[in-house]
């Protein structure tokens, strides 16, 4: 005579294929967890990236143009920095510091990596720390009736994801308007 239930073999059975199940279902879950992290992380640098360069060009665009200059580091840990002025009333033609606002744009060393600095009047911000592995602010000057004037403005930076190895070249090329 049979009696109803379930053998202890059978019990284990069960038991083994589920577990497996759940361990599949499991890793499964956590690495695409993982890629949508990465994902994310990775198209947050891309946005502040972005940022950076449309603001850079359109503030080197509304700028005076004779007023563009390159200074150099202020520290062993900064990088040249992009100076630019921008009139505070944009009707304004004619150059004047007090009617204007200065911008400087620059990389700052922190560690091995740099962070980008932004300079607007009294308002300073950083972006990209520790995801920037190199950063360089290039011109080529042009003297014109014993005048030093730039021809243009090139920032050329490496941005490290931190992700599989992701490693991108950026550069902003800008010539001046005379």
């Amino acid at each position: 005579m049979r009696k109803k239930g379930f053998t202890l073999i059978e019990l284990l059975v069960v038991s083994a294929i589920l577990l497996i199940l759940l361990e599949a279902g499991y890793s499964f879950f956590i690495n695409n967890y993982k890629m949508l992290q990465e994902e994310k992380k990775k198209a947050y640098i891309e946005s502040q990236v972005k940022s950076f360069m449309d603001y850079t060009m359109q503030s080197l665009q509304m700028a005076y143009q004779e007023e563009i200059e390159i200074e150099n580091s202020h520290g062993d840990n900064e990088t040249k920095r992009l100076i630019i002025w921008i009139p505070n009333d944009n009707s304004k033609i004619d150059f004047s510091e007090t009617d204007s606002t200065k911008i400087s744009i620059y990389a700052k060393k922190n560690d091995e990596k740099y962070k980008i600095c932004i300079e607007k009047g009294s308002y300073k911000q950083e972006i990209l720390d520790g995801n920037i592995s190199s950063f360089d602010i290039t011109t080529k000057p042009e003297t014109i009736d014993q005048n030093t004037i730039l021809q243009y403005v090139q920032i050329d930076f490496k941005v490290d994801y931190k992700i599989r190895g992701i490693v991108r070249d950026y550069s902003i090329k800008y010539n001046i308007r005379r």
